[in-house]
């Protein structure tokens, strides 16, 4: 096994961390399990595909859709960050 760091939205973590007290079973090995079962569930879906999994993230397709023919400098992604940033 190797160490990774990962952040996770604290209502989670609070949710992990009453299980573990009522199932005694560690935060880190609920967390192992769920990525592990995840990752077979993906690998299932390549080989159902045939296909292998992308070297680039889907997402990479769209670097460059914005062409900003007047060299200004922006920000596209701040004006949106409020959406996010709402309960």
């Amino acid at each position: 096994m190797r160490r990774y760091q990962v952040y996770l939205d604290p209502h989670s973590v609070s949710i992990l961390d009453e299980f573990e007290k009522y199932a005694n079973i560690s935060r880190s090995k609920l967390i192992r399990e769920a990525i592990d079962r995840l990752a077979q569930n993906l690998s299932r879906v390549f080989v159902e595909k045939n296909e292998a999994p992308r070297e680039t993230i889907t997402l990479d397709s769209l670097v460059g859709f914005i062409n900003v023919a007047d060299k200004k400098q922006t920000n596209y992604a701040s004006r949106n960050d409020s959406a996010y940033l709402t309960d």
